[in-house]
Parts: C-alpha cells; sequence; structure tokens
C-alpha cells in the first residue's frame, strides 16, 4: 500500500504549509534507518513523522521520540510501537527540554526535517547533546550546510557533514523539490556568541573595515576566511 493510499485510509489531505511532503522511496528509507546504526539501547527523534512510514522502520530498531504538530496524524502515530509521539510544535518542544536541564532523552536524531524551518531546527538540534544524526534536508539547505558561508562554517565547527546522495522531487508525495540526504556526525554544541559573531559580519566586505582587531586578516573579505581564522578574530574580539 502506497503513501496516497494510507493518507486517503486516515483520511488526511497532505497540508504543504505544513511542510507535508512524504518520502515514498523504501530504499530511501531504509537507507536512513541504516546510515543511523540504531541499537536497542539507542533513543532516536524524529521530528515531522507524519503518517509513519519511517517512525515504523526506526521503532523496529530503537525507541523513537517522534515530534508532530497535527494532530491529524495522532491516531497513527499512537498506534506505533516502541513510540513516544508528542504533539507539539517542535522547536518550542526542545526548547522545554532544555529549560528543564534534564539528562539528554535522546542521542540520535533521523528526520526527514521541514524544509521551511530547517536552519532554526538544525540550530536547535545543536543546542543538545547527541552522536549522530540523518536528516533529508531541500538541495540547497544541504550545500549550504558544507559551504564557506557562516551556517557551513558554523557547522565545520561542531560537527562532520556528508552529504550522502541527492533525491528527486519525484520521491515525495505530493512532489517536493529536489533533497539531499545528510550524515552528521556532532563534535561539540551550539556556540552561541561564535555563531552571533558570524552572523554580524557582512561576507563580502573586508576584514578591516567590519573589525578594529584585524591585524593580517584584514585585507581578505569574510567569505575568503578559513574556520581557523574567523576564530581567531572572534576570540581577539572577545579579549
Amino acid at each position: 500500500m502506497n503513501i496516497k493510499q494510507l493518507l486517503e485510509i486516515a483520511k488526511i489531505k497532505p497540508n504543504p504549509a505544513l511542510d507535508q511532503f512524504f518520502l515514498t522511496d523504501d530504499k530511501v528509507l531504509d537507507e536512513e534507518v541504516a546510515l543511523a546504526s540504531l541499537k536497542k539501547s539507542d533513543t532516536v527523534l524524529e521530528v515531522g513523522p507524519g503518517i509513519g512510514n519511517l517512525t515504523i522502520r526506526l521503532s523496529k530498531k530503537a525507541r523513537v521520540l517522534a515530534v508532530e504538530k497535527d494532530y491529524s496524524f495522532m491516531n497513527v502515530l499512537k498506534g506505533i510501537q516502541n513510540c513516544q509521539a508528542v504533539f507539539a510544535d517542535a522547536l518550542e518542544f526542545l526548547e522545554s527540554l532544555r529549560s528543564k536541564q534534564q539528562k539528554p532523552v535522546f542521542n540520535k536524531i533521523v528526520s526527514n526535517i521541514p524544509y521551511s524551518i530547517s536552519q532554526p531546527l538544525l540550530l536547535e538540534f545543536f543546542r543538545h547533546r547527541w552522536d549522530v544524526a540523518v536528516l533529508m534536508v531541500q538541495k540547497e539547505f544541504a550545500e549550504k550546510l558544507a559551504s564557506r558561508e557562516r551556517l557551513g562554517m558554523i557547522m565545520k565547527d561542531m560537527a562532520e557533514v556528508k552529504i550522502m546522495k541527492h533525491i528527486p522531487a519525484g520521491a515525495f508525495y505530493p512532489k517536493a523539490v529536489p533533497s539531499s540526504l545528510v550524515l552528521i556526525k556532532q563534535k561539540k554544541q551550539l556556540d552561541e556568541g561564535f555563531w552571533k559573531f558570524l552572523c554580524s559580519l557582512k561576507p563580502n566586505k573586508n576584514v578591516s573595515n567590519q573589525l578594529r582587531t584585524s591585524g593580517k586578516l584584514g585585507t581578505k573579505k569574510i567569505h575568503q576566511l578559513t574556520l581557523d581564522e574567523l576564530k581567531t578574530l572572534y576570540k581577539s574580539r572577545k579579549s
């Protein structure tokens, strides 16, 4: 039974405003699970599980914490064994976990994430401790993660990022946009100060026009700097 039929049986109509584009390629779904190298002792976070076609696969390997905003999927997700379904805004839910200052409740992340909140959600992920994340994201966003733009630089500081494969728009129902499967291994949590510093810089302007403590790097443009050079400027600004 395909995704379209499952949605019809559940009397659910995909809502593009909620980024409801469901991956229909079984091989890619299986690959997502395999990349996470799940064990029974793992707890895997899934954001935006929707109809649960990825959730079911994950639940056979590990405990799943599934965070879904749309209550239309309640009956579907509540029926999946080894899965705790939470119906909430993902960003608010994850922030609430931080505010409680409790031990980590998940150690891995496997999600076909809502594309409209990709950046804030990814940054929120890095405010928590975990081991590995397997994410389906928009292809354009995946390329930014490996770029010399500020997002690429902060990612390089926090993690190892590898684009595993590109997924065509037609692999989703309804048809989505070209996407990419990304494997991320966390090295450290988000340095909020360094991220704010990166966001304050204008990439096409010389360092000397933006920072007083530019030193030998003054003649370079921001987008020409390496991660180490950016961190040197950040540290000199703090001192």
